[in-house]
């Protein structure tokens, strides 16, 4: 297992694109990035203090901020601590498209920059590698002294005064990197050339298919799975709600009442549309708590109490959202909920949620595998647990030993005696002799009655 470590470690970096803590591709190559927010917060601080950035990204393949940080999760929360009011930029790409977002930390007290003496100088501007293939993605790197602000073209925007970056150019393309202070501006040019383009297309875009399964939802709430195929177009998106997709996906949603879902794909040549109906009839259970949805509200810890926090992907464990994220079951699910243990053997995470009372008829339910492409793990147990207000011992209510492949695990719990009981409910998971590529997903979990 030590061996192997700084090979997982690499892993968990280098798959920031749909951040489950391995080498996956969650979208298809046609999804368009779309940036939800990227905030600092507080947004002002003094000399040696620090200040958190935030984001959330869907439909991104690749996510990085510059000023030193690189490649992220699609989302999460990272602290820093500028020396000067600095400004960070998220670049959200994808294999067609790349957006980016800024925000500024503002340093008060901190000592002025020297008043520059001469033009700025770029010591070097490069895109590696400077060939790329089509869906592929290149690396601009560059170092520039005696600048105040530093910007890049073509979505790239405000960067620090050295750094590196991610694009995913849909076309032979030219970056231009400019460098000013107050006494002028000096700029560089890096040529992408992007060969084997796809043939466009000849007419408006063709849904080949756009089903819902199963399309008669019979309780009062429940969930479908949404599929569609289109060819030949350059955007695809489905509304109510779901906003900019892949040109071919699947996509589990829940539904409380019968929706109308219109799908609309475009290209040059024009607009096609098609209406999918889902039927939700009367009755069926009501949710009481969705352990997905208030995760953030959970104090995660590893096996040696280490207080993990709440999207940062580390070695001592994580937990974090996952958008659009394809499981090993071969579907999408919306939003999931990856927490991977202690990377060491036998390693585990809990999550421990607020204090509640157990209602009457209450009952856990959840659903629960792996992030695709987790083939190396041995399996982990899911559990949950629960501590009584006034008691330091945790006990565990039930679970599932889930290896990966195959559909997802159904986890039930009947909580009928813990009714009107108050304590702590708690969300664990458990590696076998190696963590490694136990990029362990709940797709569900929830208290219904």
């Amino acid at each position: 297992m030590k061996k192997l470590l700084p090979v997982l470690i690499l892993a968990v970096v280098v798959l920031v694109g749909c951040g489950p803590g391995g080498p996956i591709t969650c979208i298809g190559p046609a999804q368009q990035p779309s940036i939800t927010s990227f905030n600092a917060e507080p947004a002002s601080i003094s000399a040696g203090q620090s200040s958190n950035l935030s984001w959330n990204v869907s439909g991104a393949t690749m996510v990085s901020i510059d000023q030193g940080i690189g490649n992220v999760a699609l989302t999460g929360i990272r602290a820093v601590s500028p020396a000067a009011t600095t400004v960070y930029t998220l670049t959200a790409s994808s294999a067609t498209s790349s957006i980016t977002a800024t925000t500024q930390v503002i340093v008060t007290g901190a000592a002025p920059p020297p008043t520059p003496t001469g033009q700025p100088v770029v010591n070097s501007f490069i895109a590696s590698p400077s060939t790329i293939s089509y869906g592929g993605s290149t690396t601009l790197s560059w170092s520039v002294t005696n600048a105040t602000s530093v910007t890049i073209d073509n979505g790239v925007g405000a960067v620090g005064s050295s750094g590196s970056t991610v694009v995913l150019p849909a076309a032979t393309i030219t970056y231009t990197l400019t460098a000013s202070n107050s006494v002028g501006s000096s700029t560089a040019t890096a040529l992408v050339l992007v060969s084997g383009l796809p043939p466009g297309p000849s007419g408006p875009p063709v849904i080949n298919y756009f089903t819902a399964s199963p399309p008669v939802i019979p309780g009062g709430s429940g969930s479908t799975f949404l599929r569609w195929n289109v060819s030949d177009a350059t955007s695809v998106s489905i509304d109510p709600g779901i906003g900019s997709v892949a040109s071919s996906g699947t996509m589990l949603v829940m539904l409380s009442s019968s929706t109308n879902y219109t799908l609309t794909a475009i290209n040059a040549y024009g607009t096609s549309y098609l209406t999918l109906s889902v039927t939700v009839g009367g009755g069926g259970s009501s949710i009481i708590y969705d352990f997905i949805e208030q995760a953030m509200s959970a104090s995660w810890k590893n096996g040696v109490n280490t207080d993990l926090g709440f999207g940062i992907q580390q070695v001592d464990g994580y937990a974090i959202y996952l958008i659009n994220q394809k499981l090993d079951d071969g579907n999408i699910y919306p939003k999931v909920l990856e927490t991977h243990p202690q990377w060491v053997n036998n390693g585990s995470i809990r999550g421990t949620y607020p204090t509640m009372t157990v209602p009457a008829g209450a009952k856990f339910t959840a659903k629960v595998g792996f992030v695709d492409g987790a083939t190396g793990t041995d399996g982990v147990l899911f559990r949950l647990t629960w501590r009584e207000s006034g008691s330091p011992v945790t006990v565990s209510l039930g679970g599932q030993h889930v290896t990966y492949g195959g559909p997802l695990v159904n986890i039930d719990v009947d909580l009928s005696s813990y009714v009107g009981r108050t304590g702590q409910f708690g969300l664990m998971v458990e590696a076998g002799p190696s963590s490694g590529q136990d990029w362990a997903a709940w797709a569900e979990a929830k208290i219904i009655y």
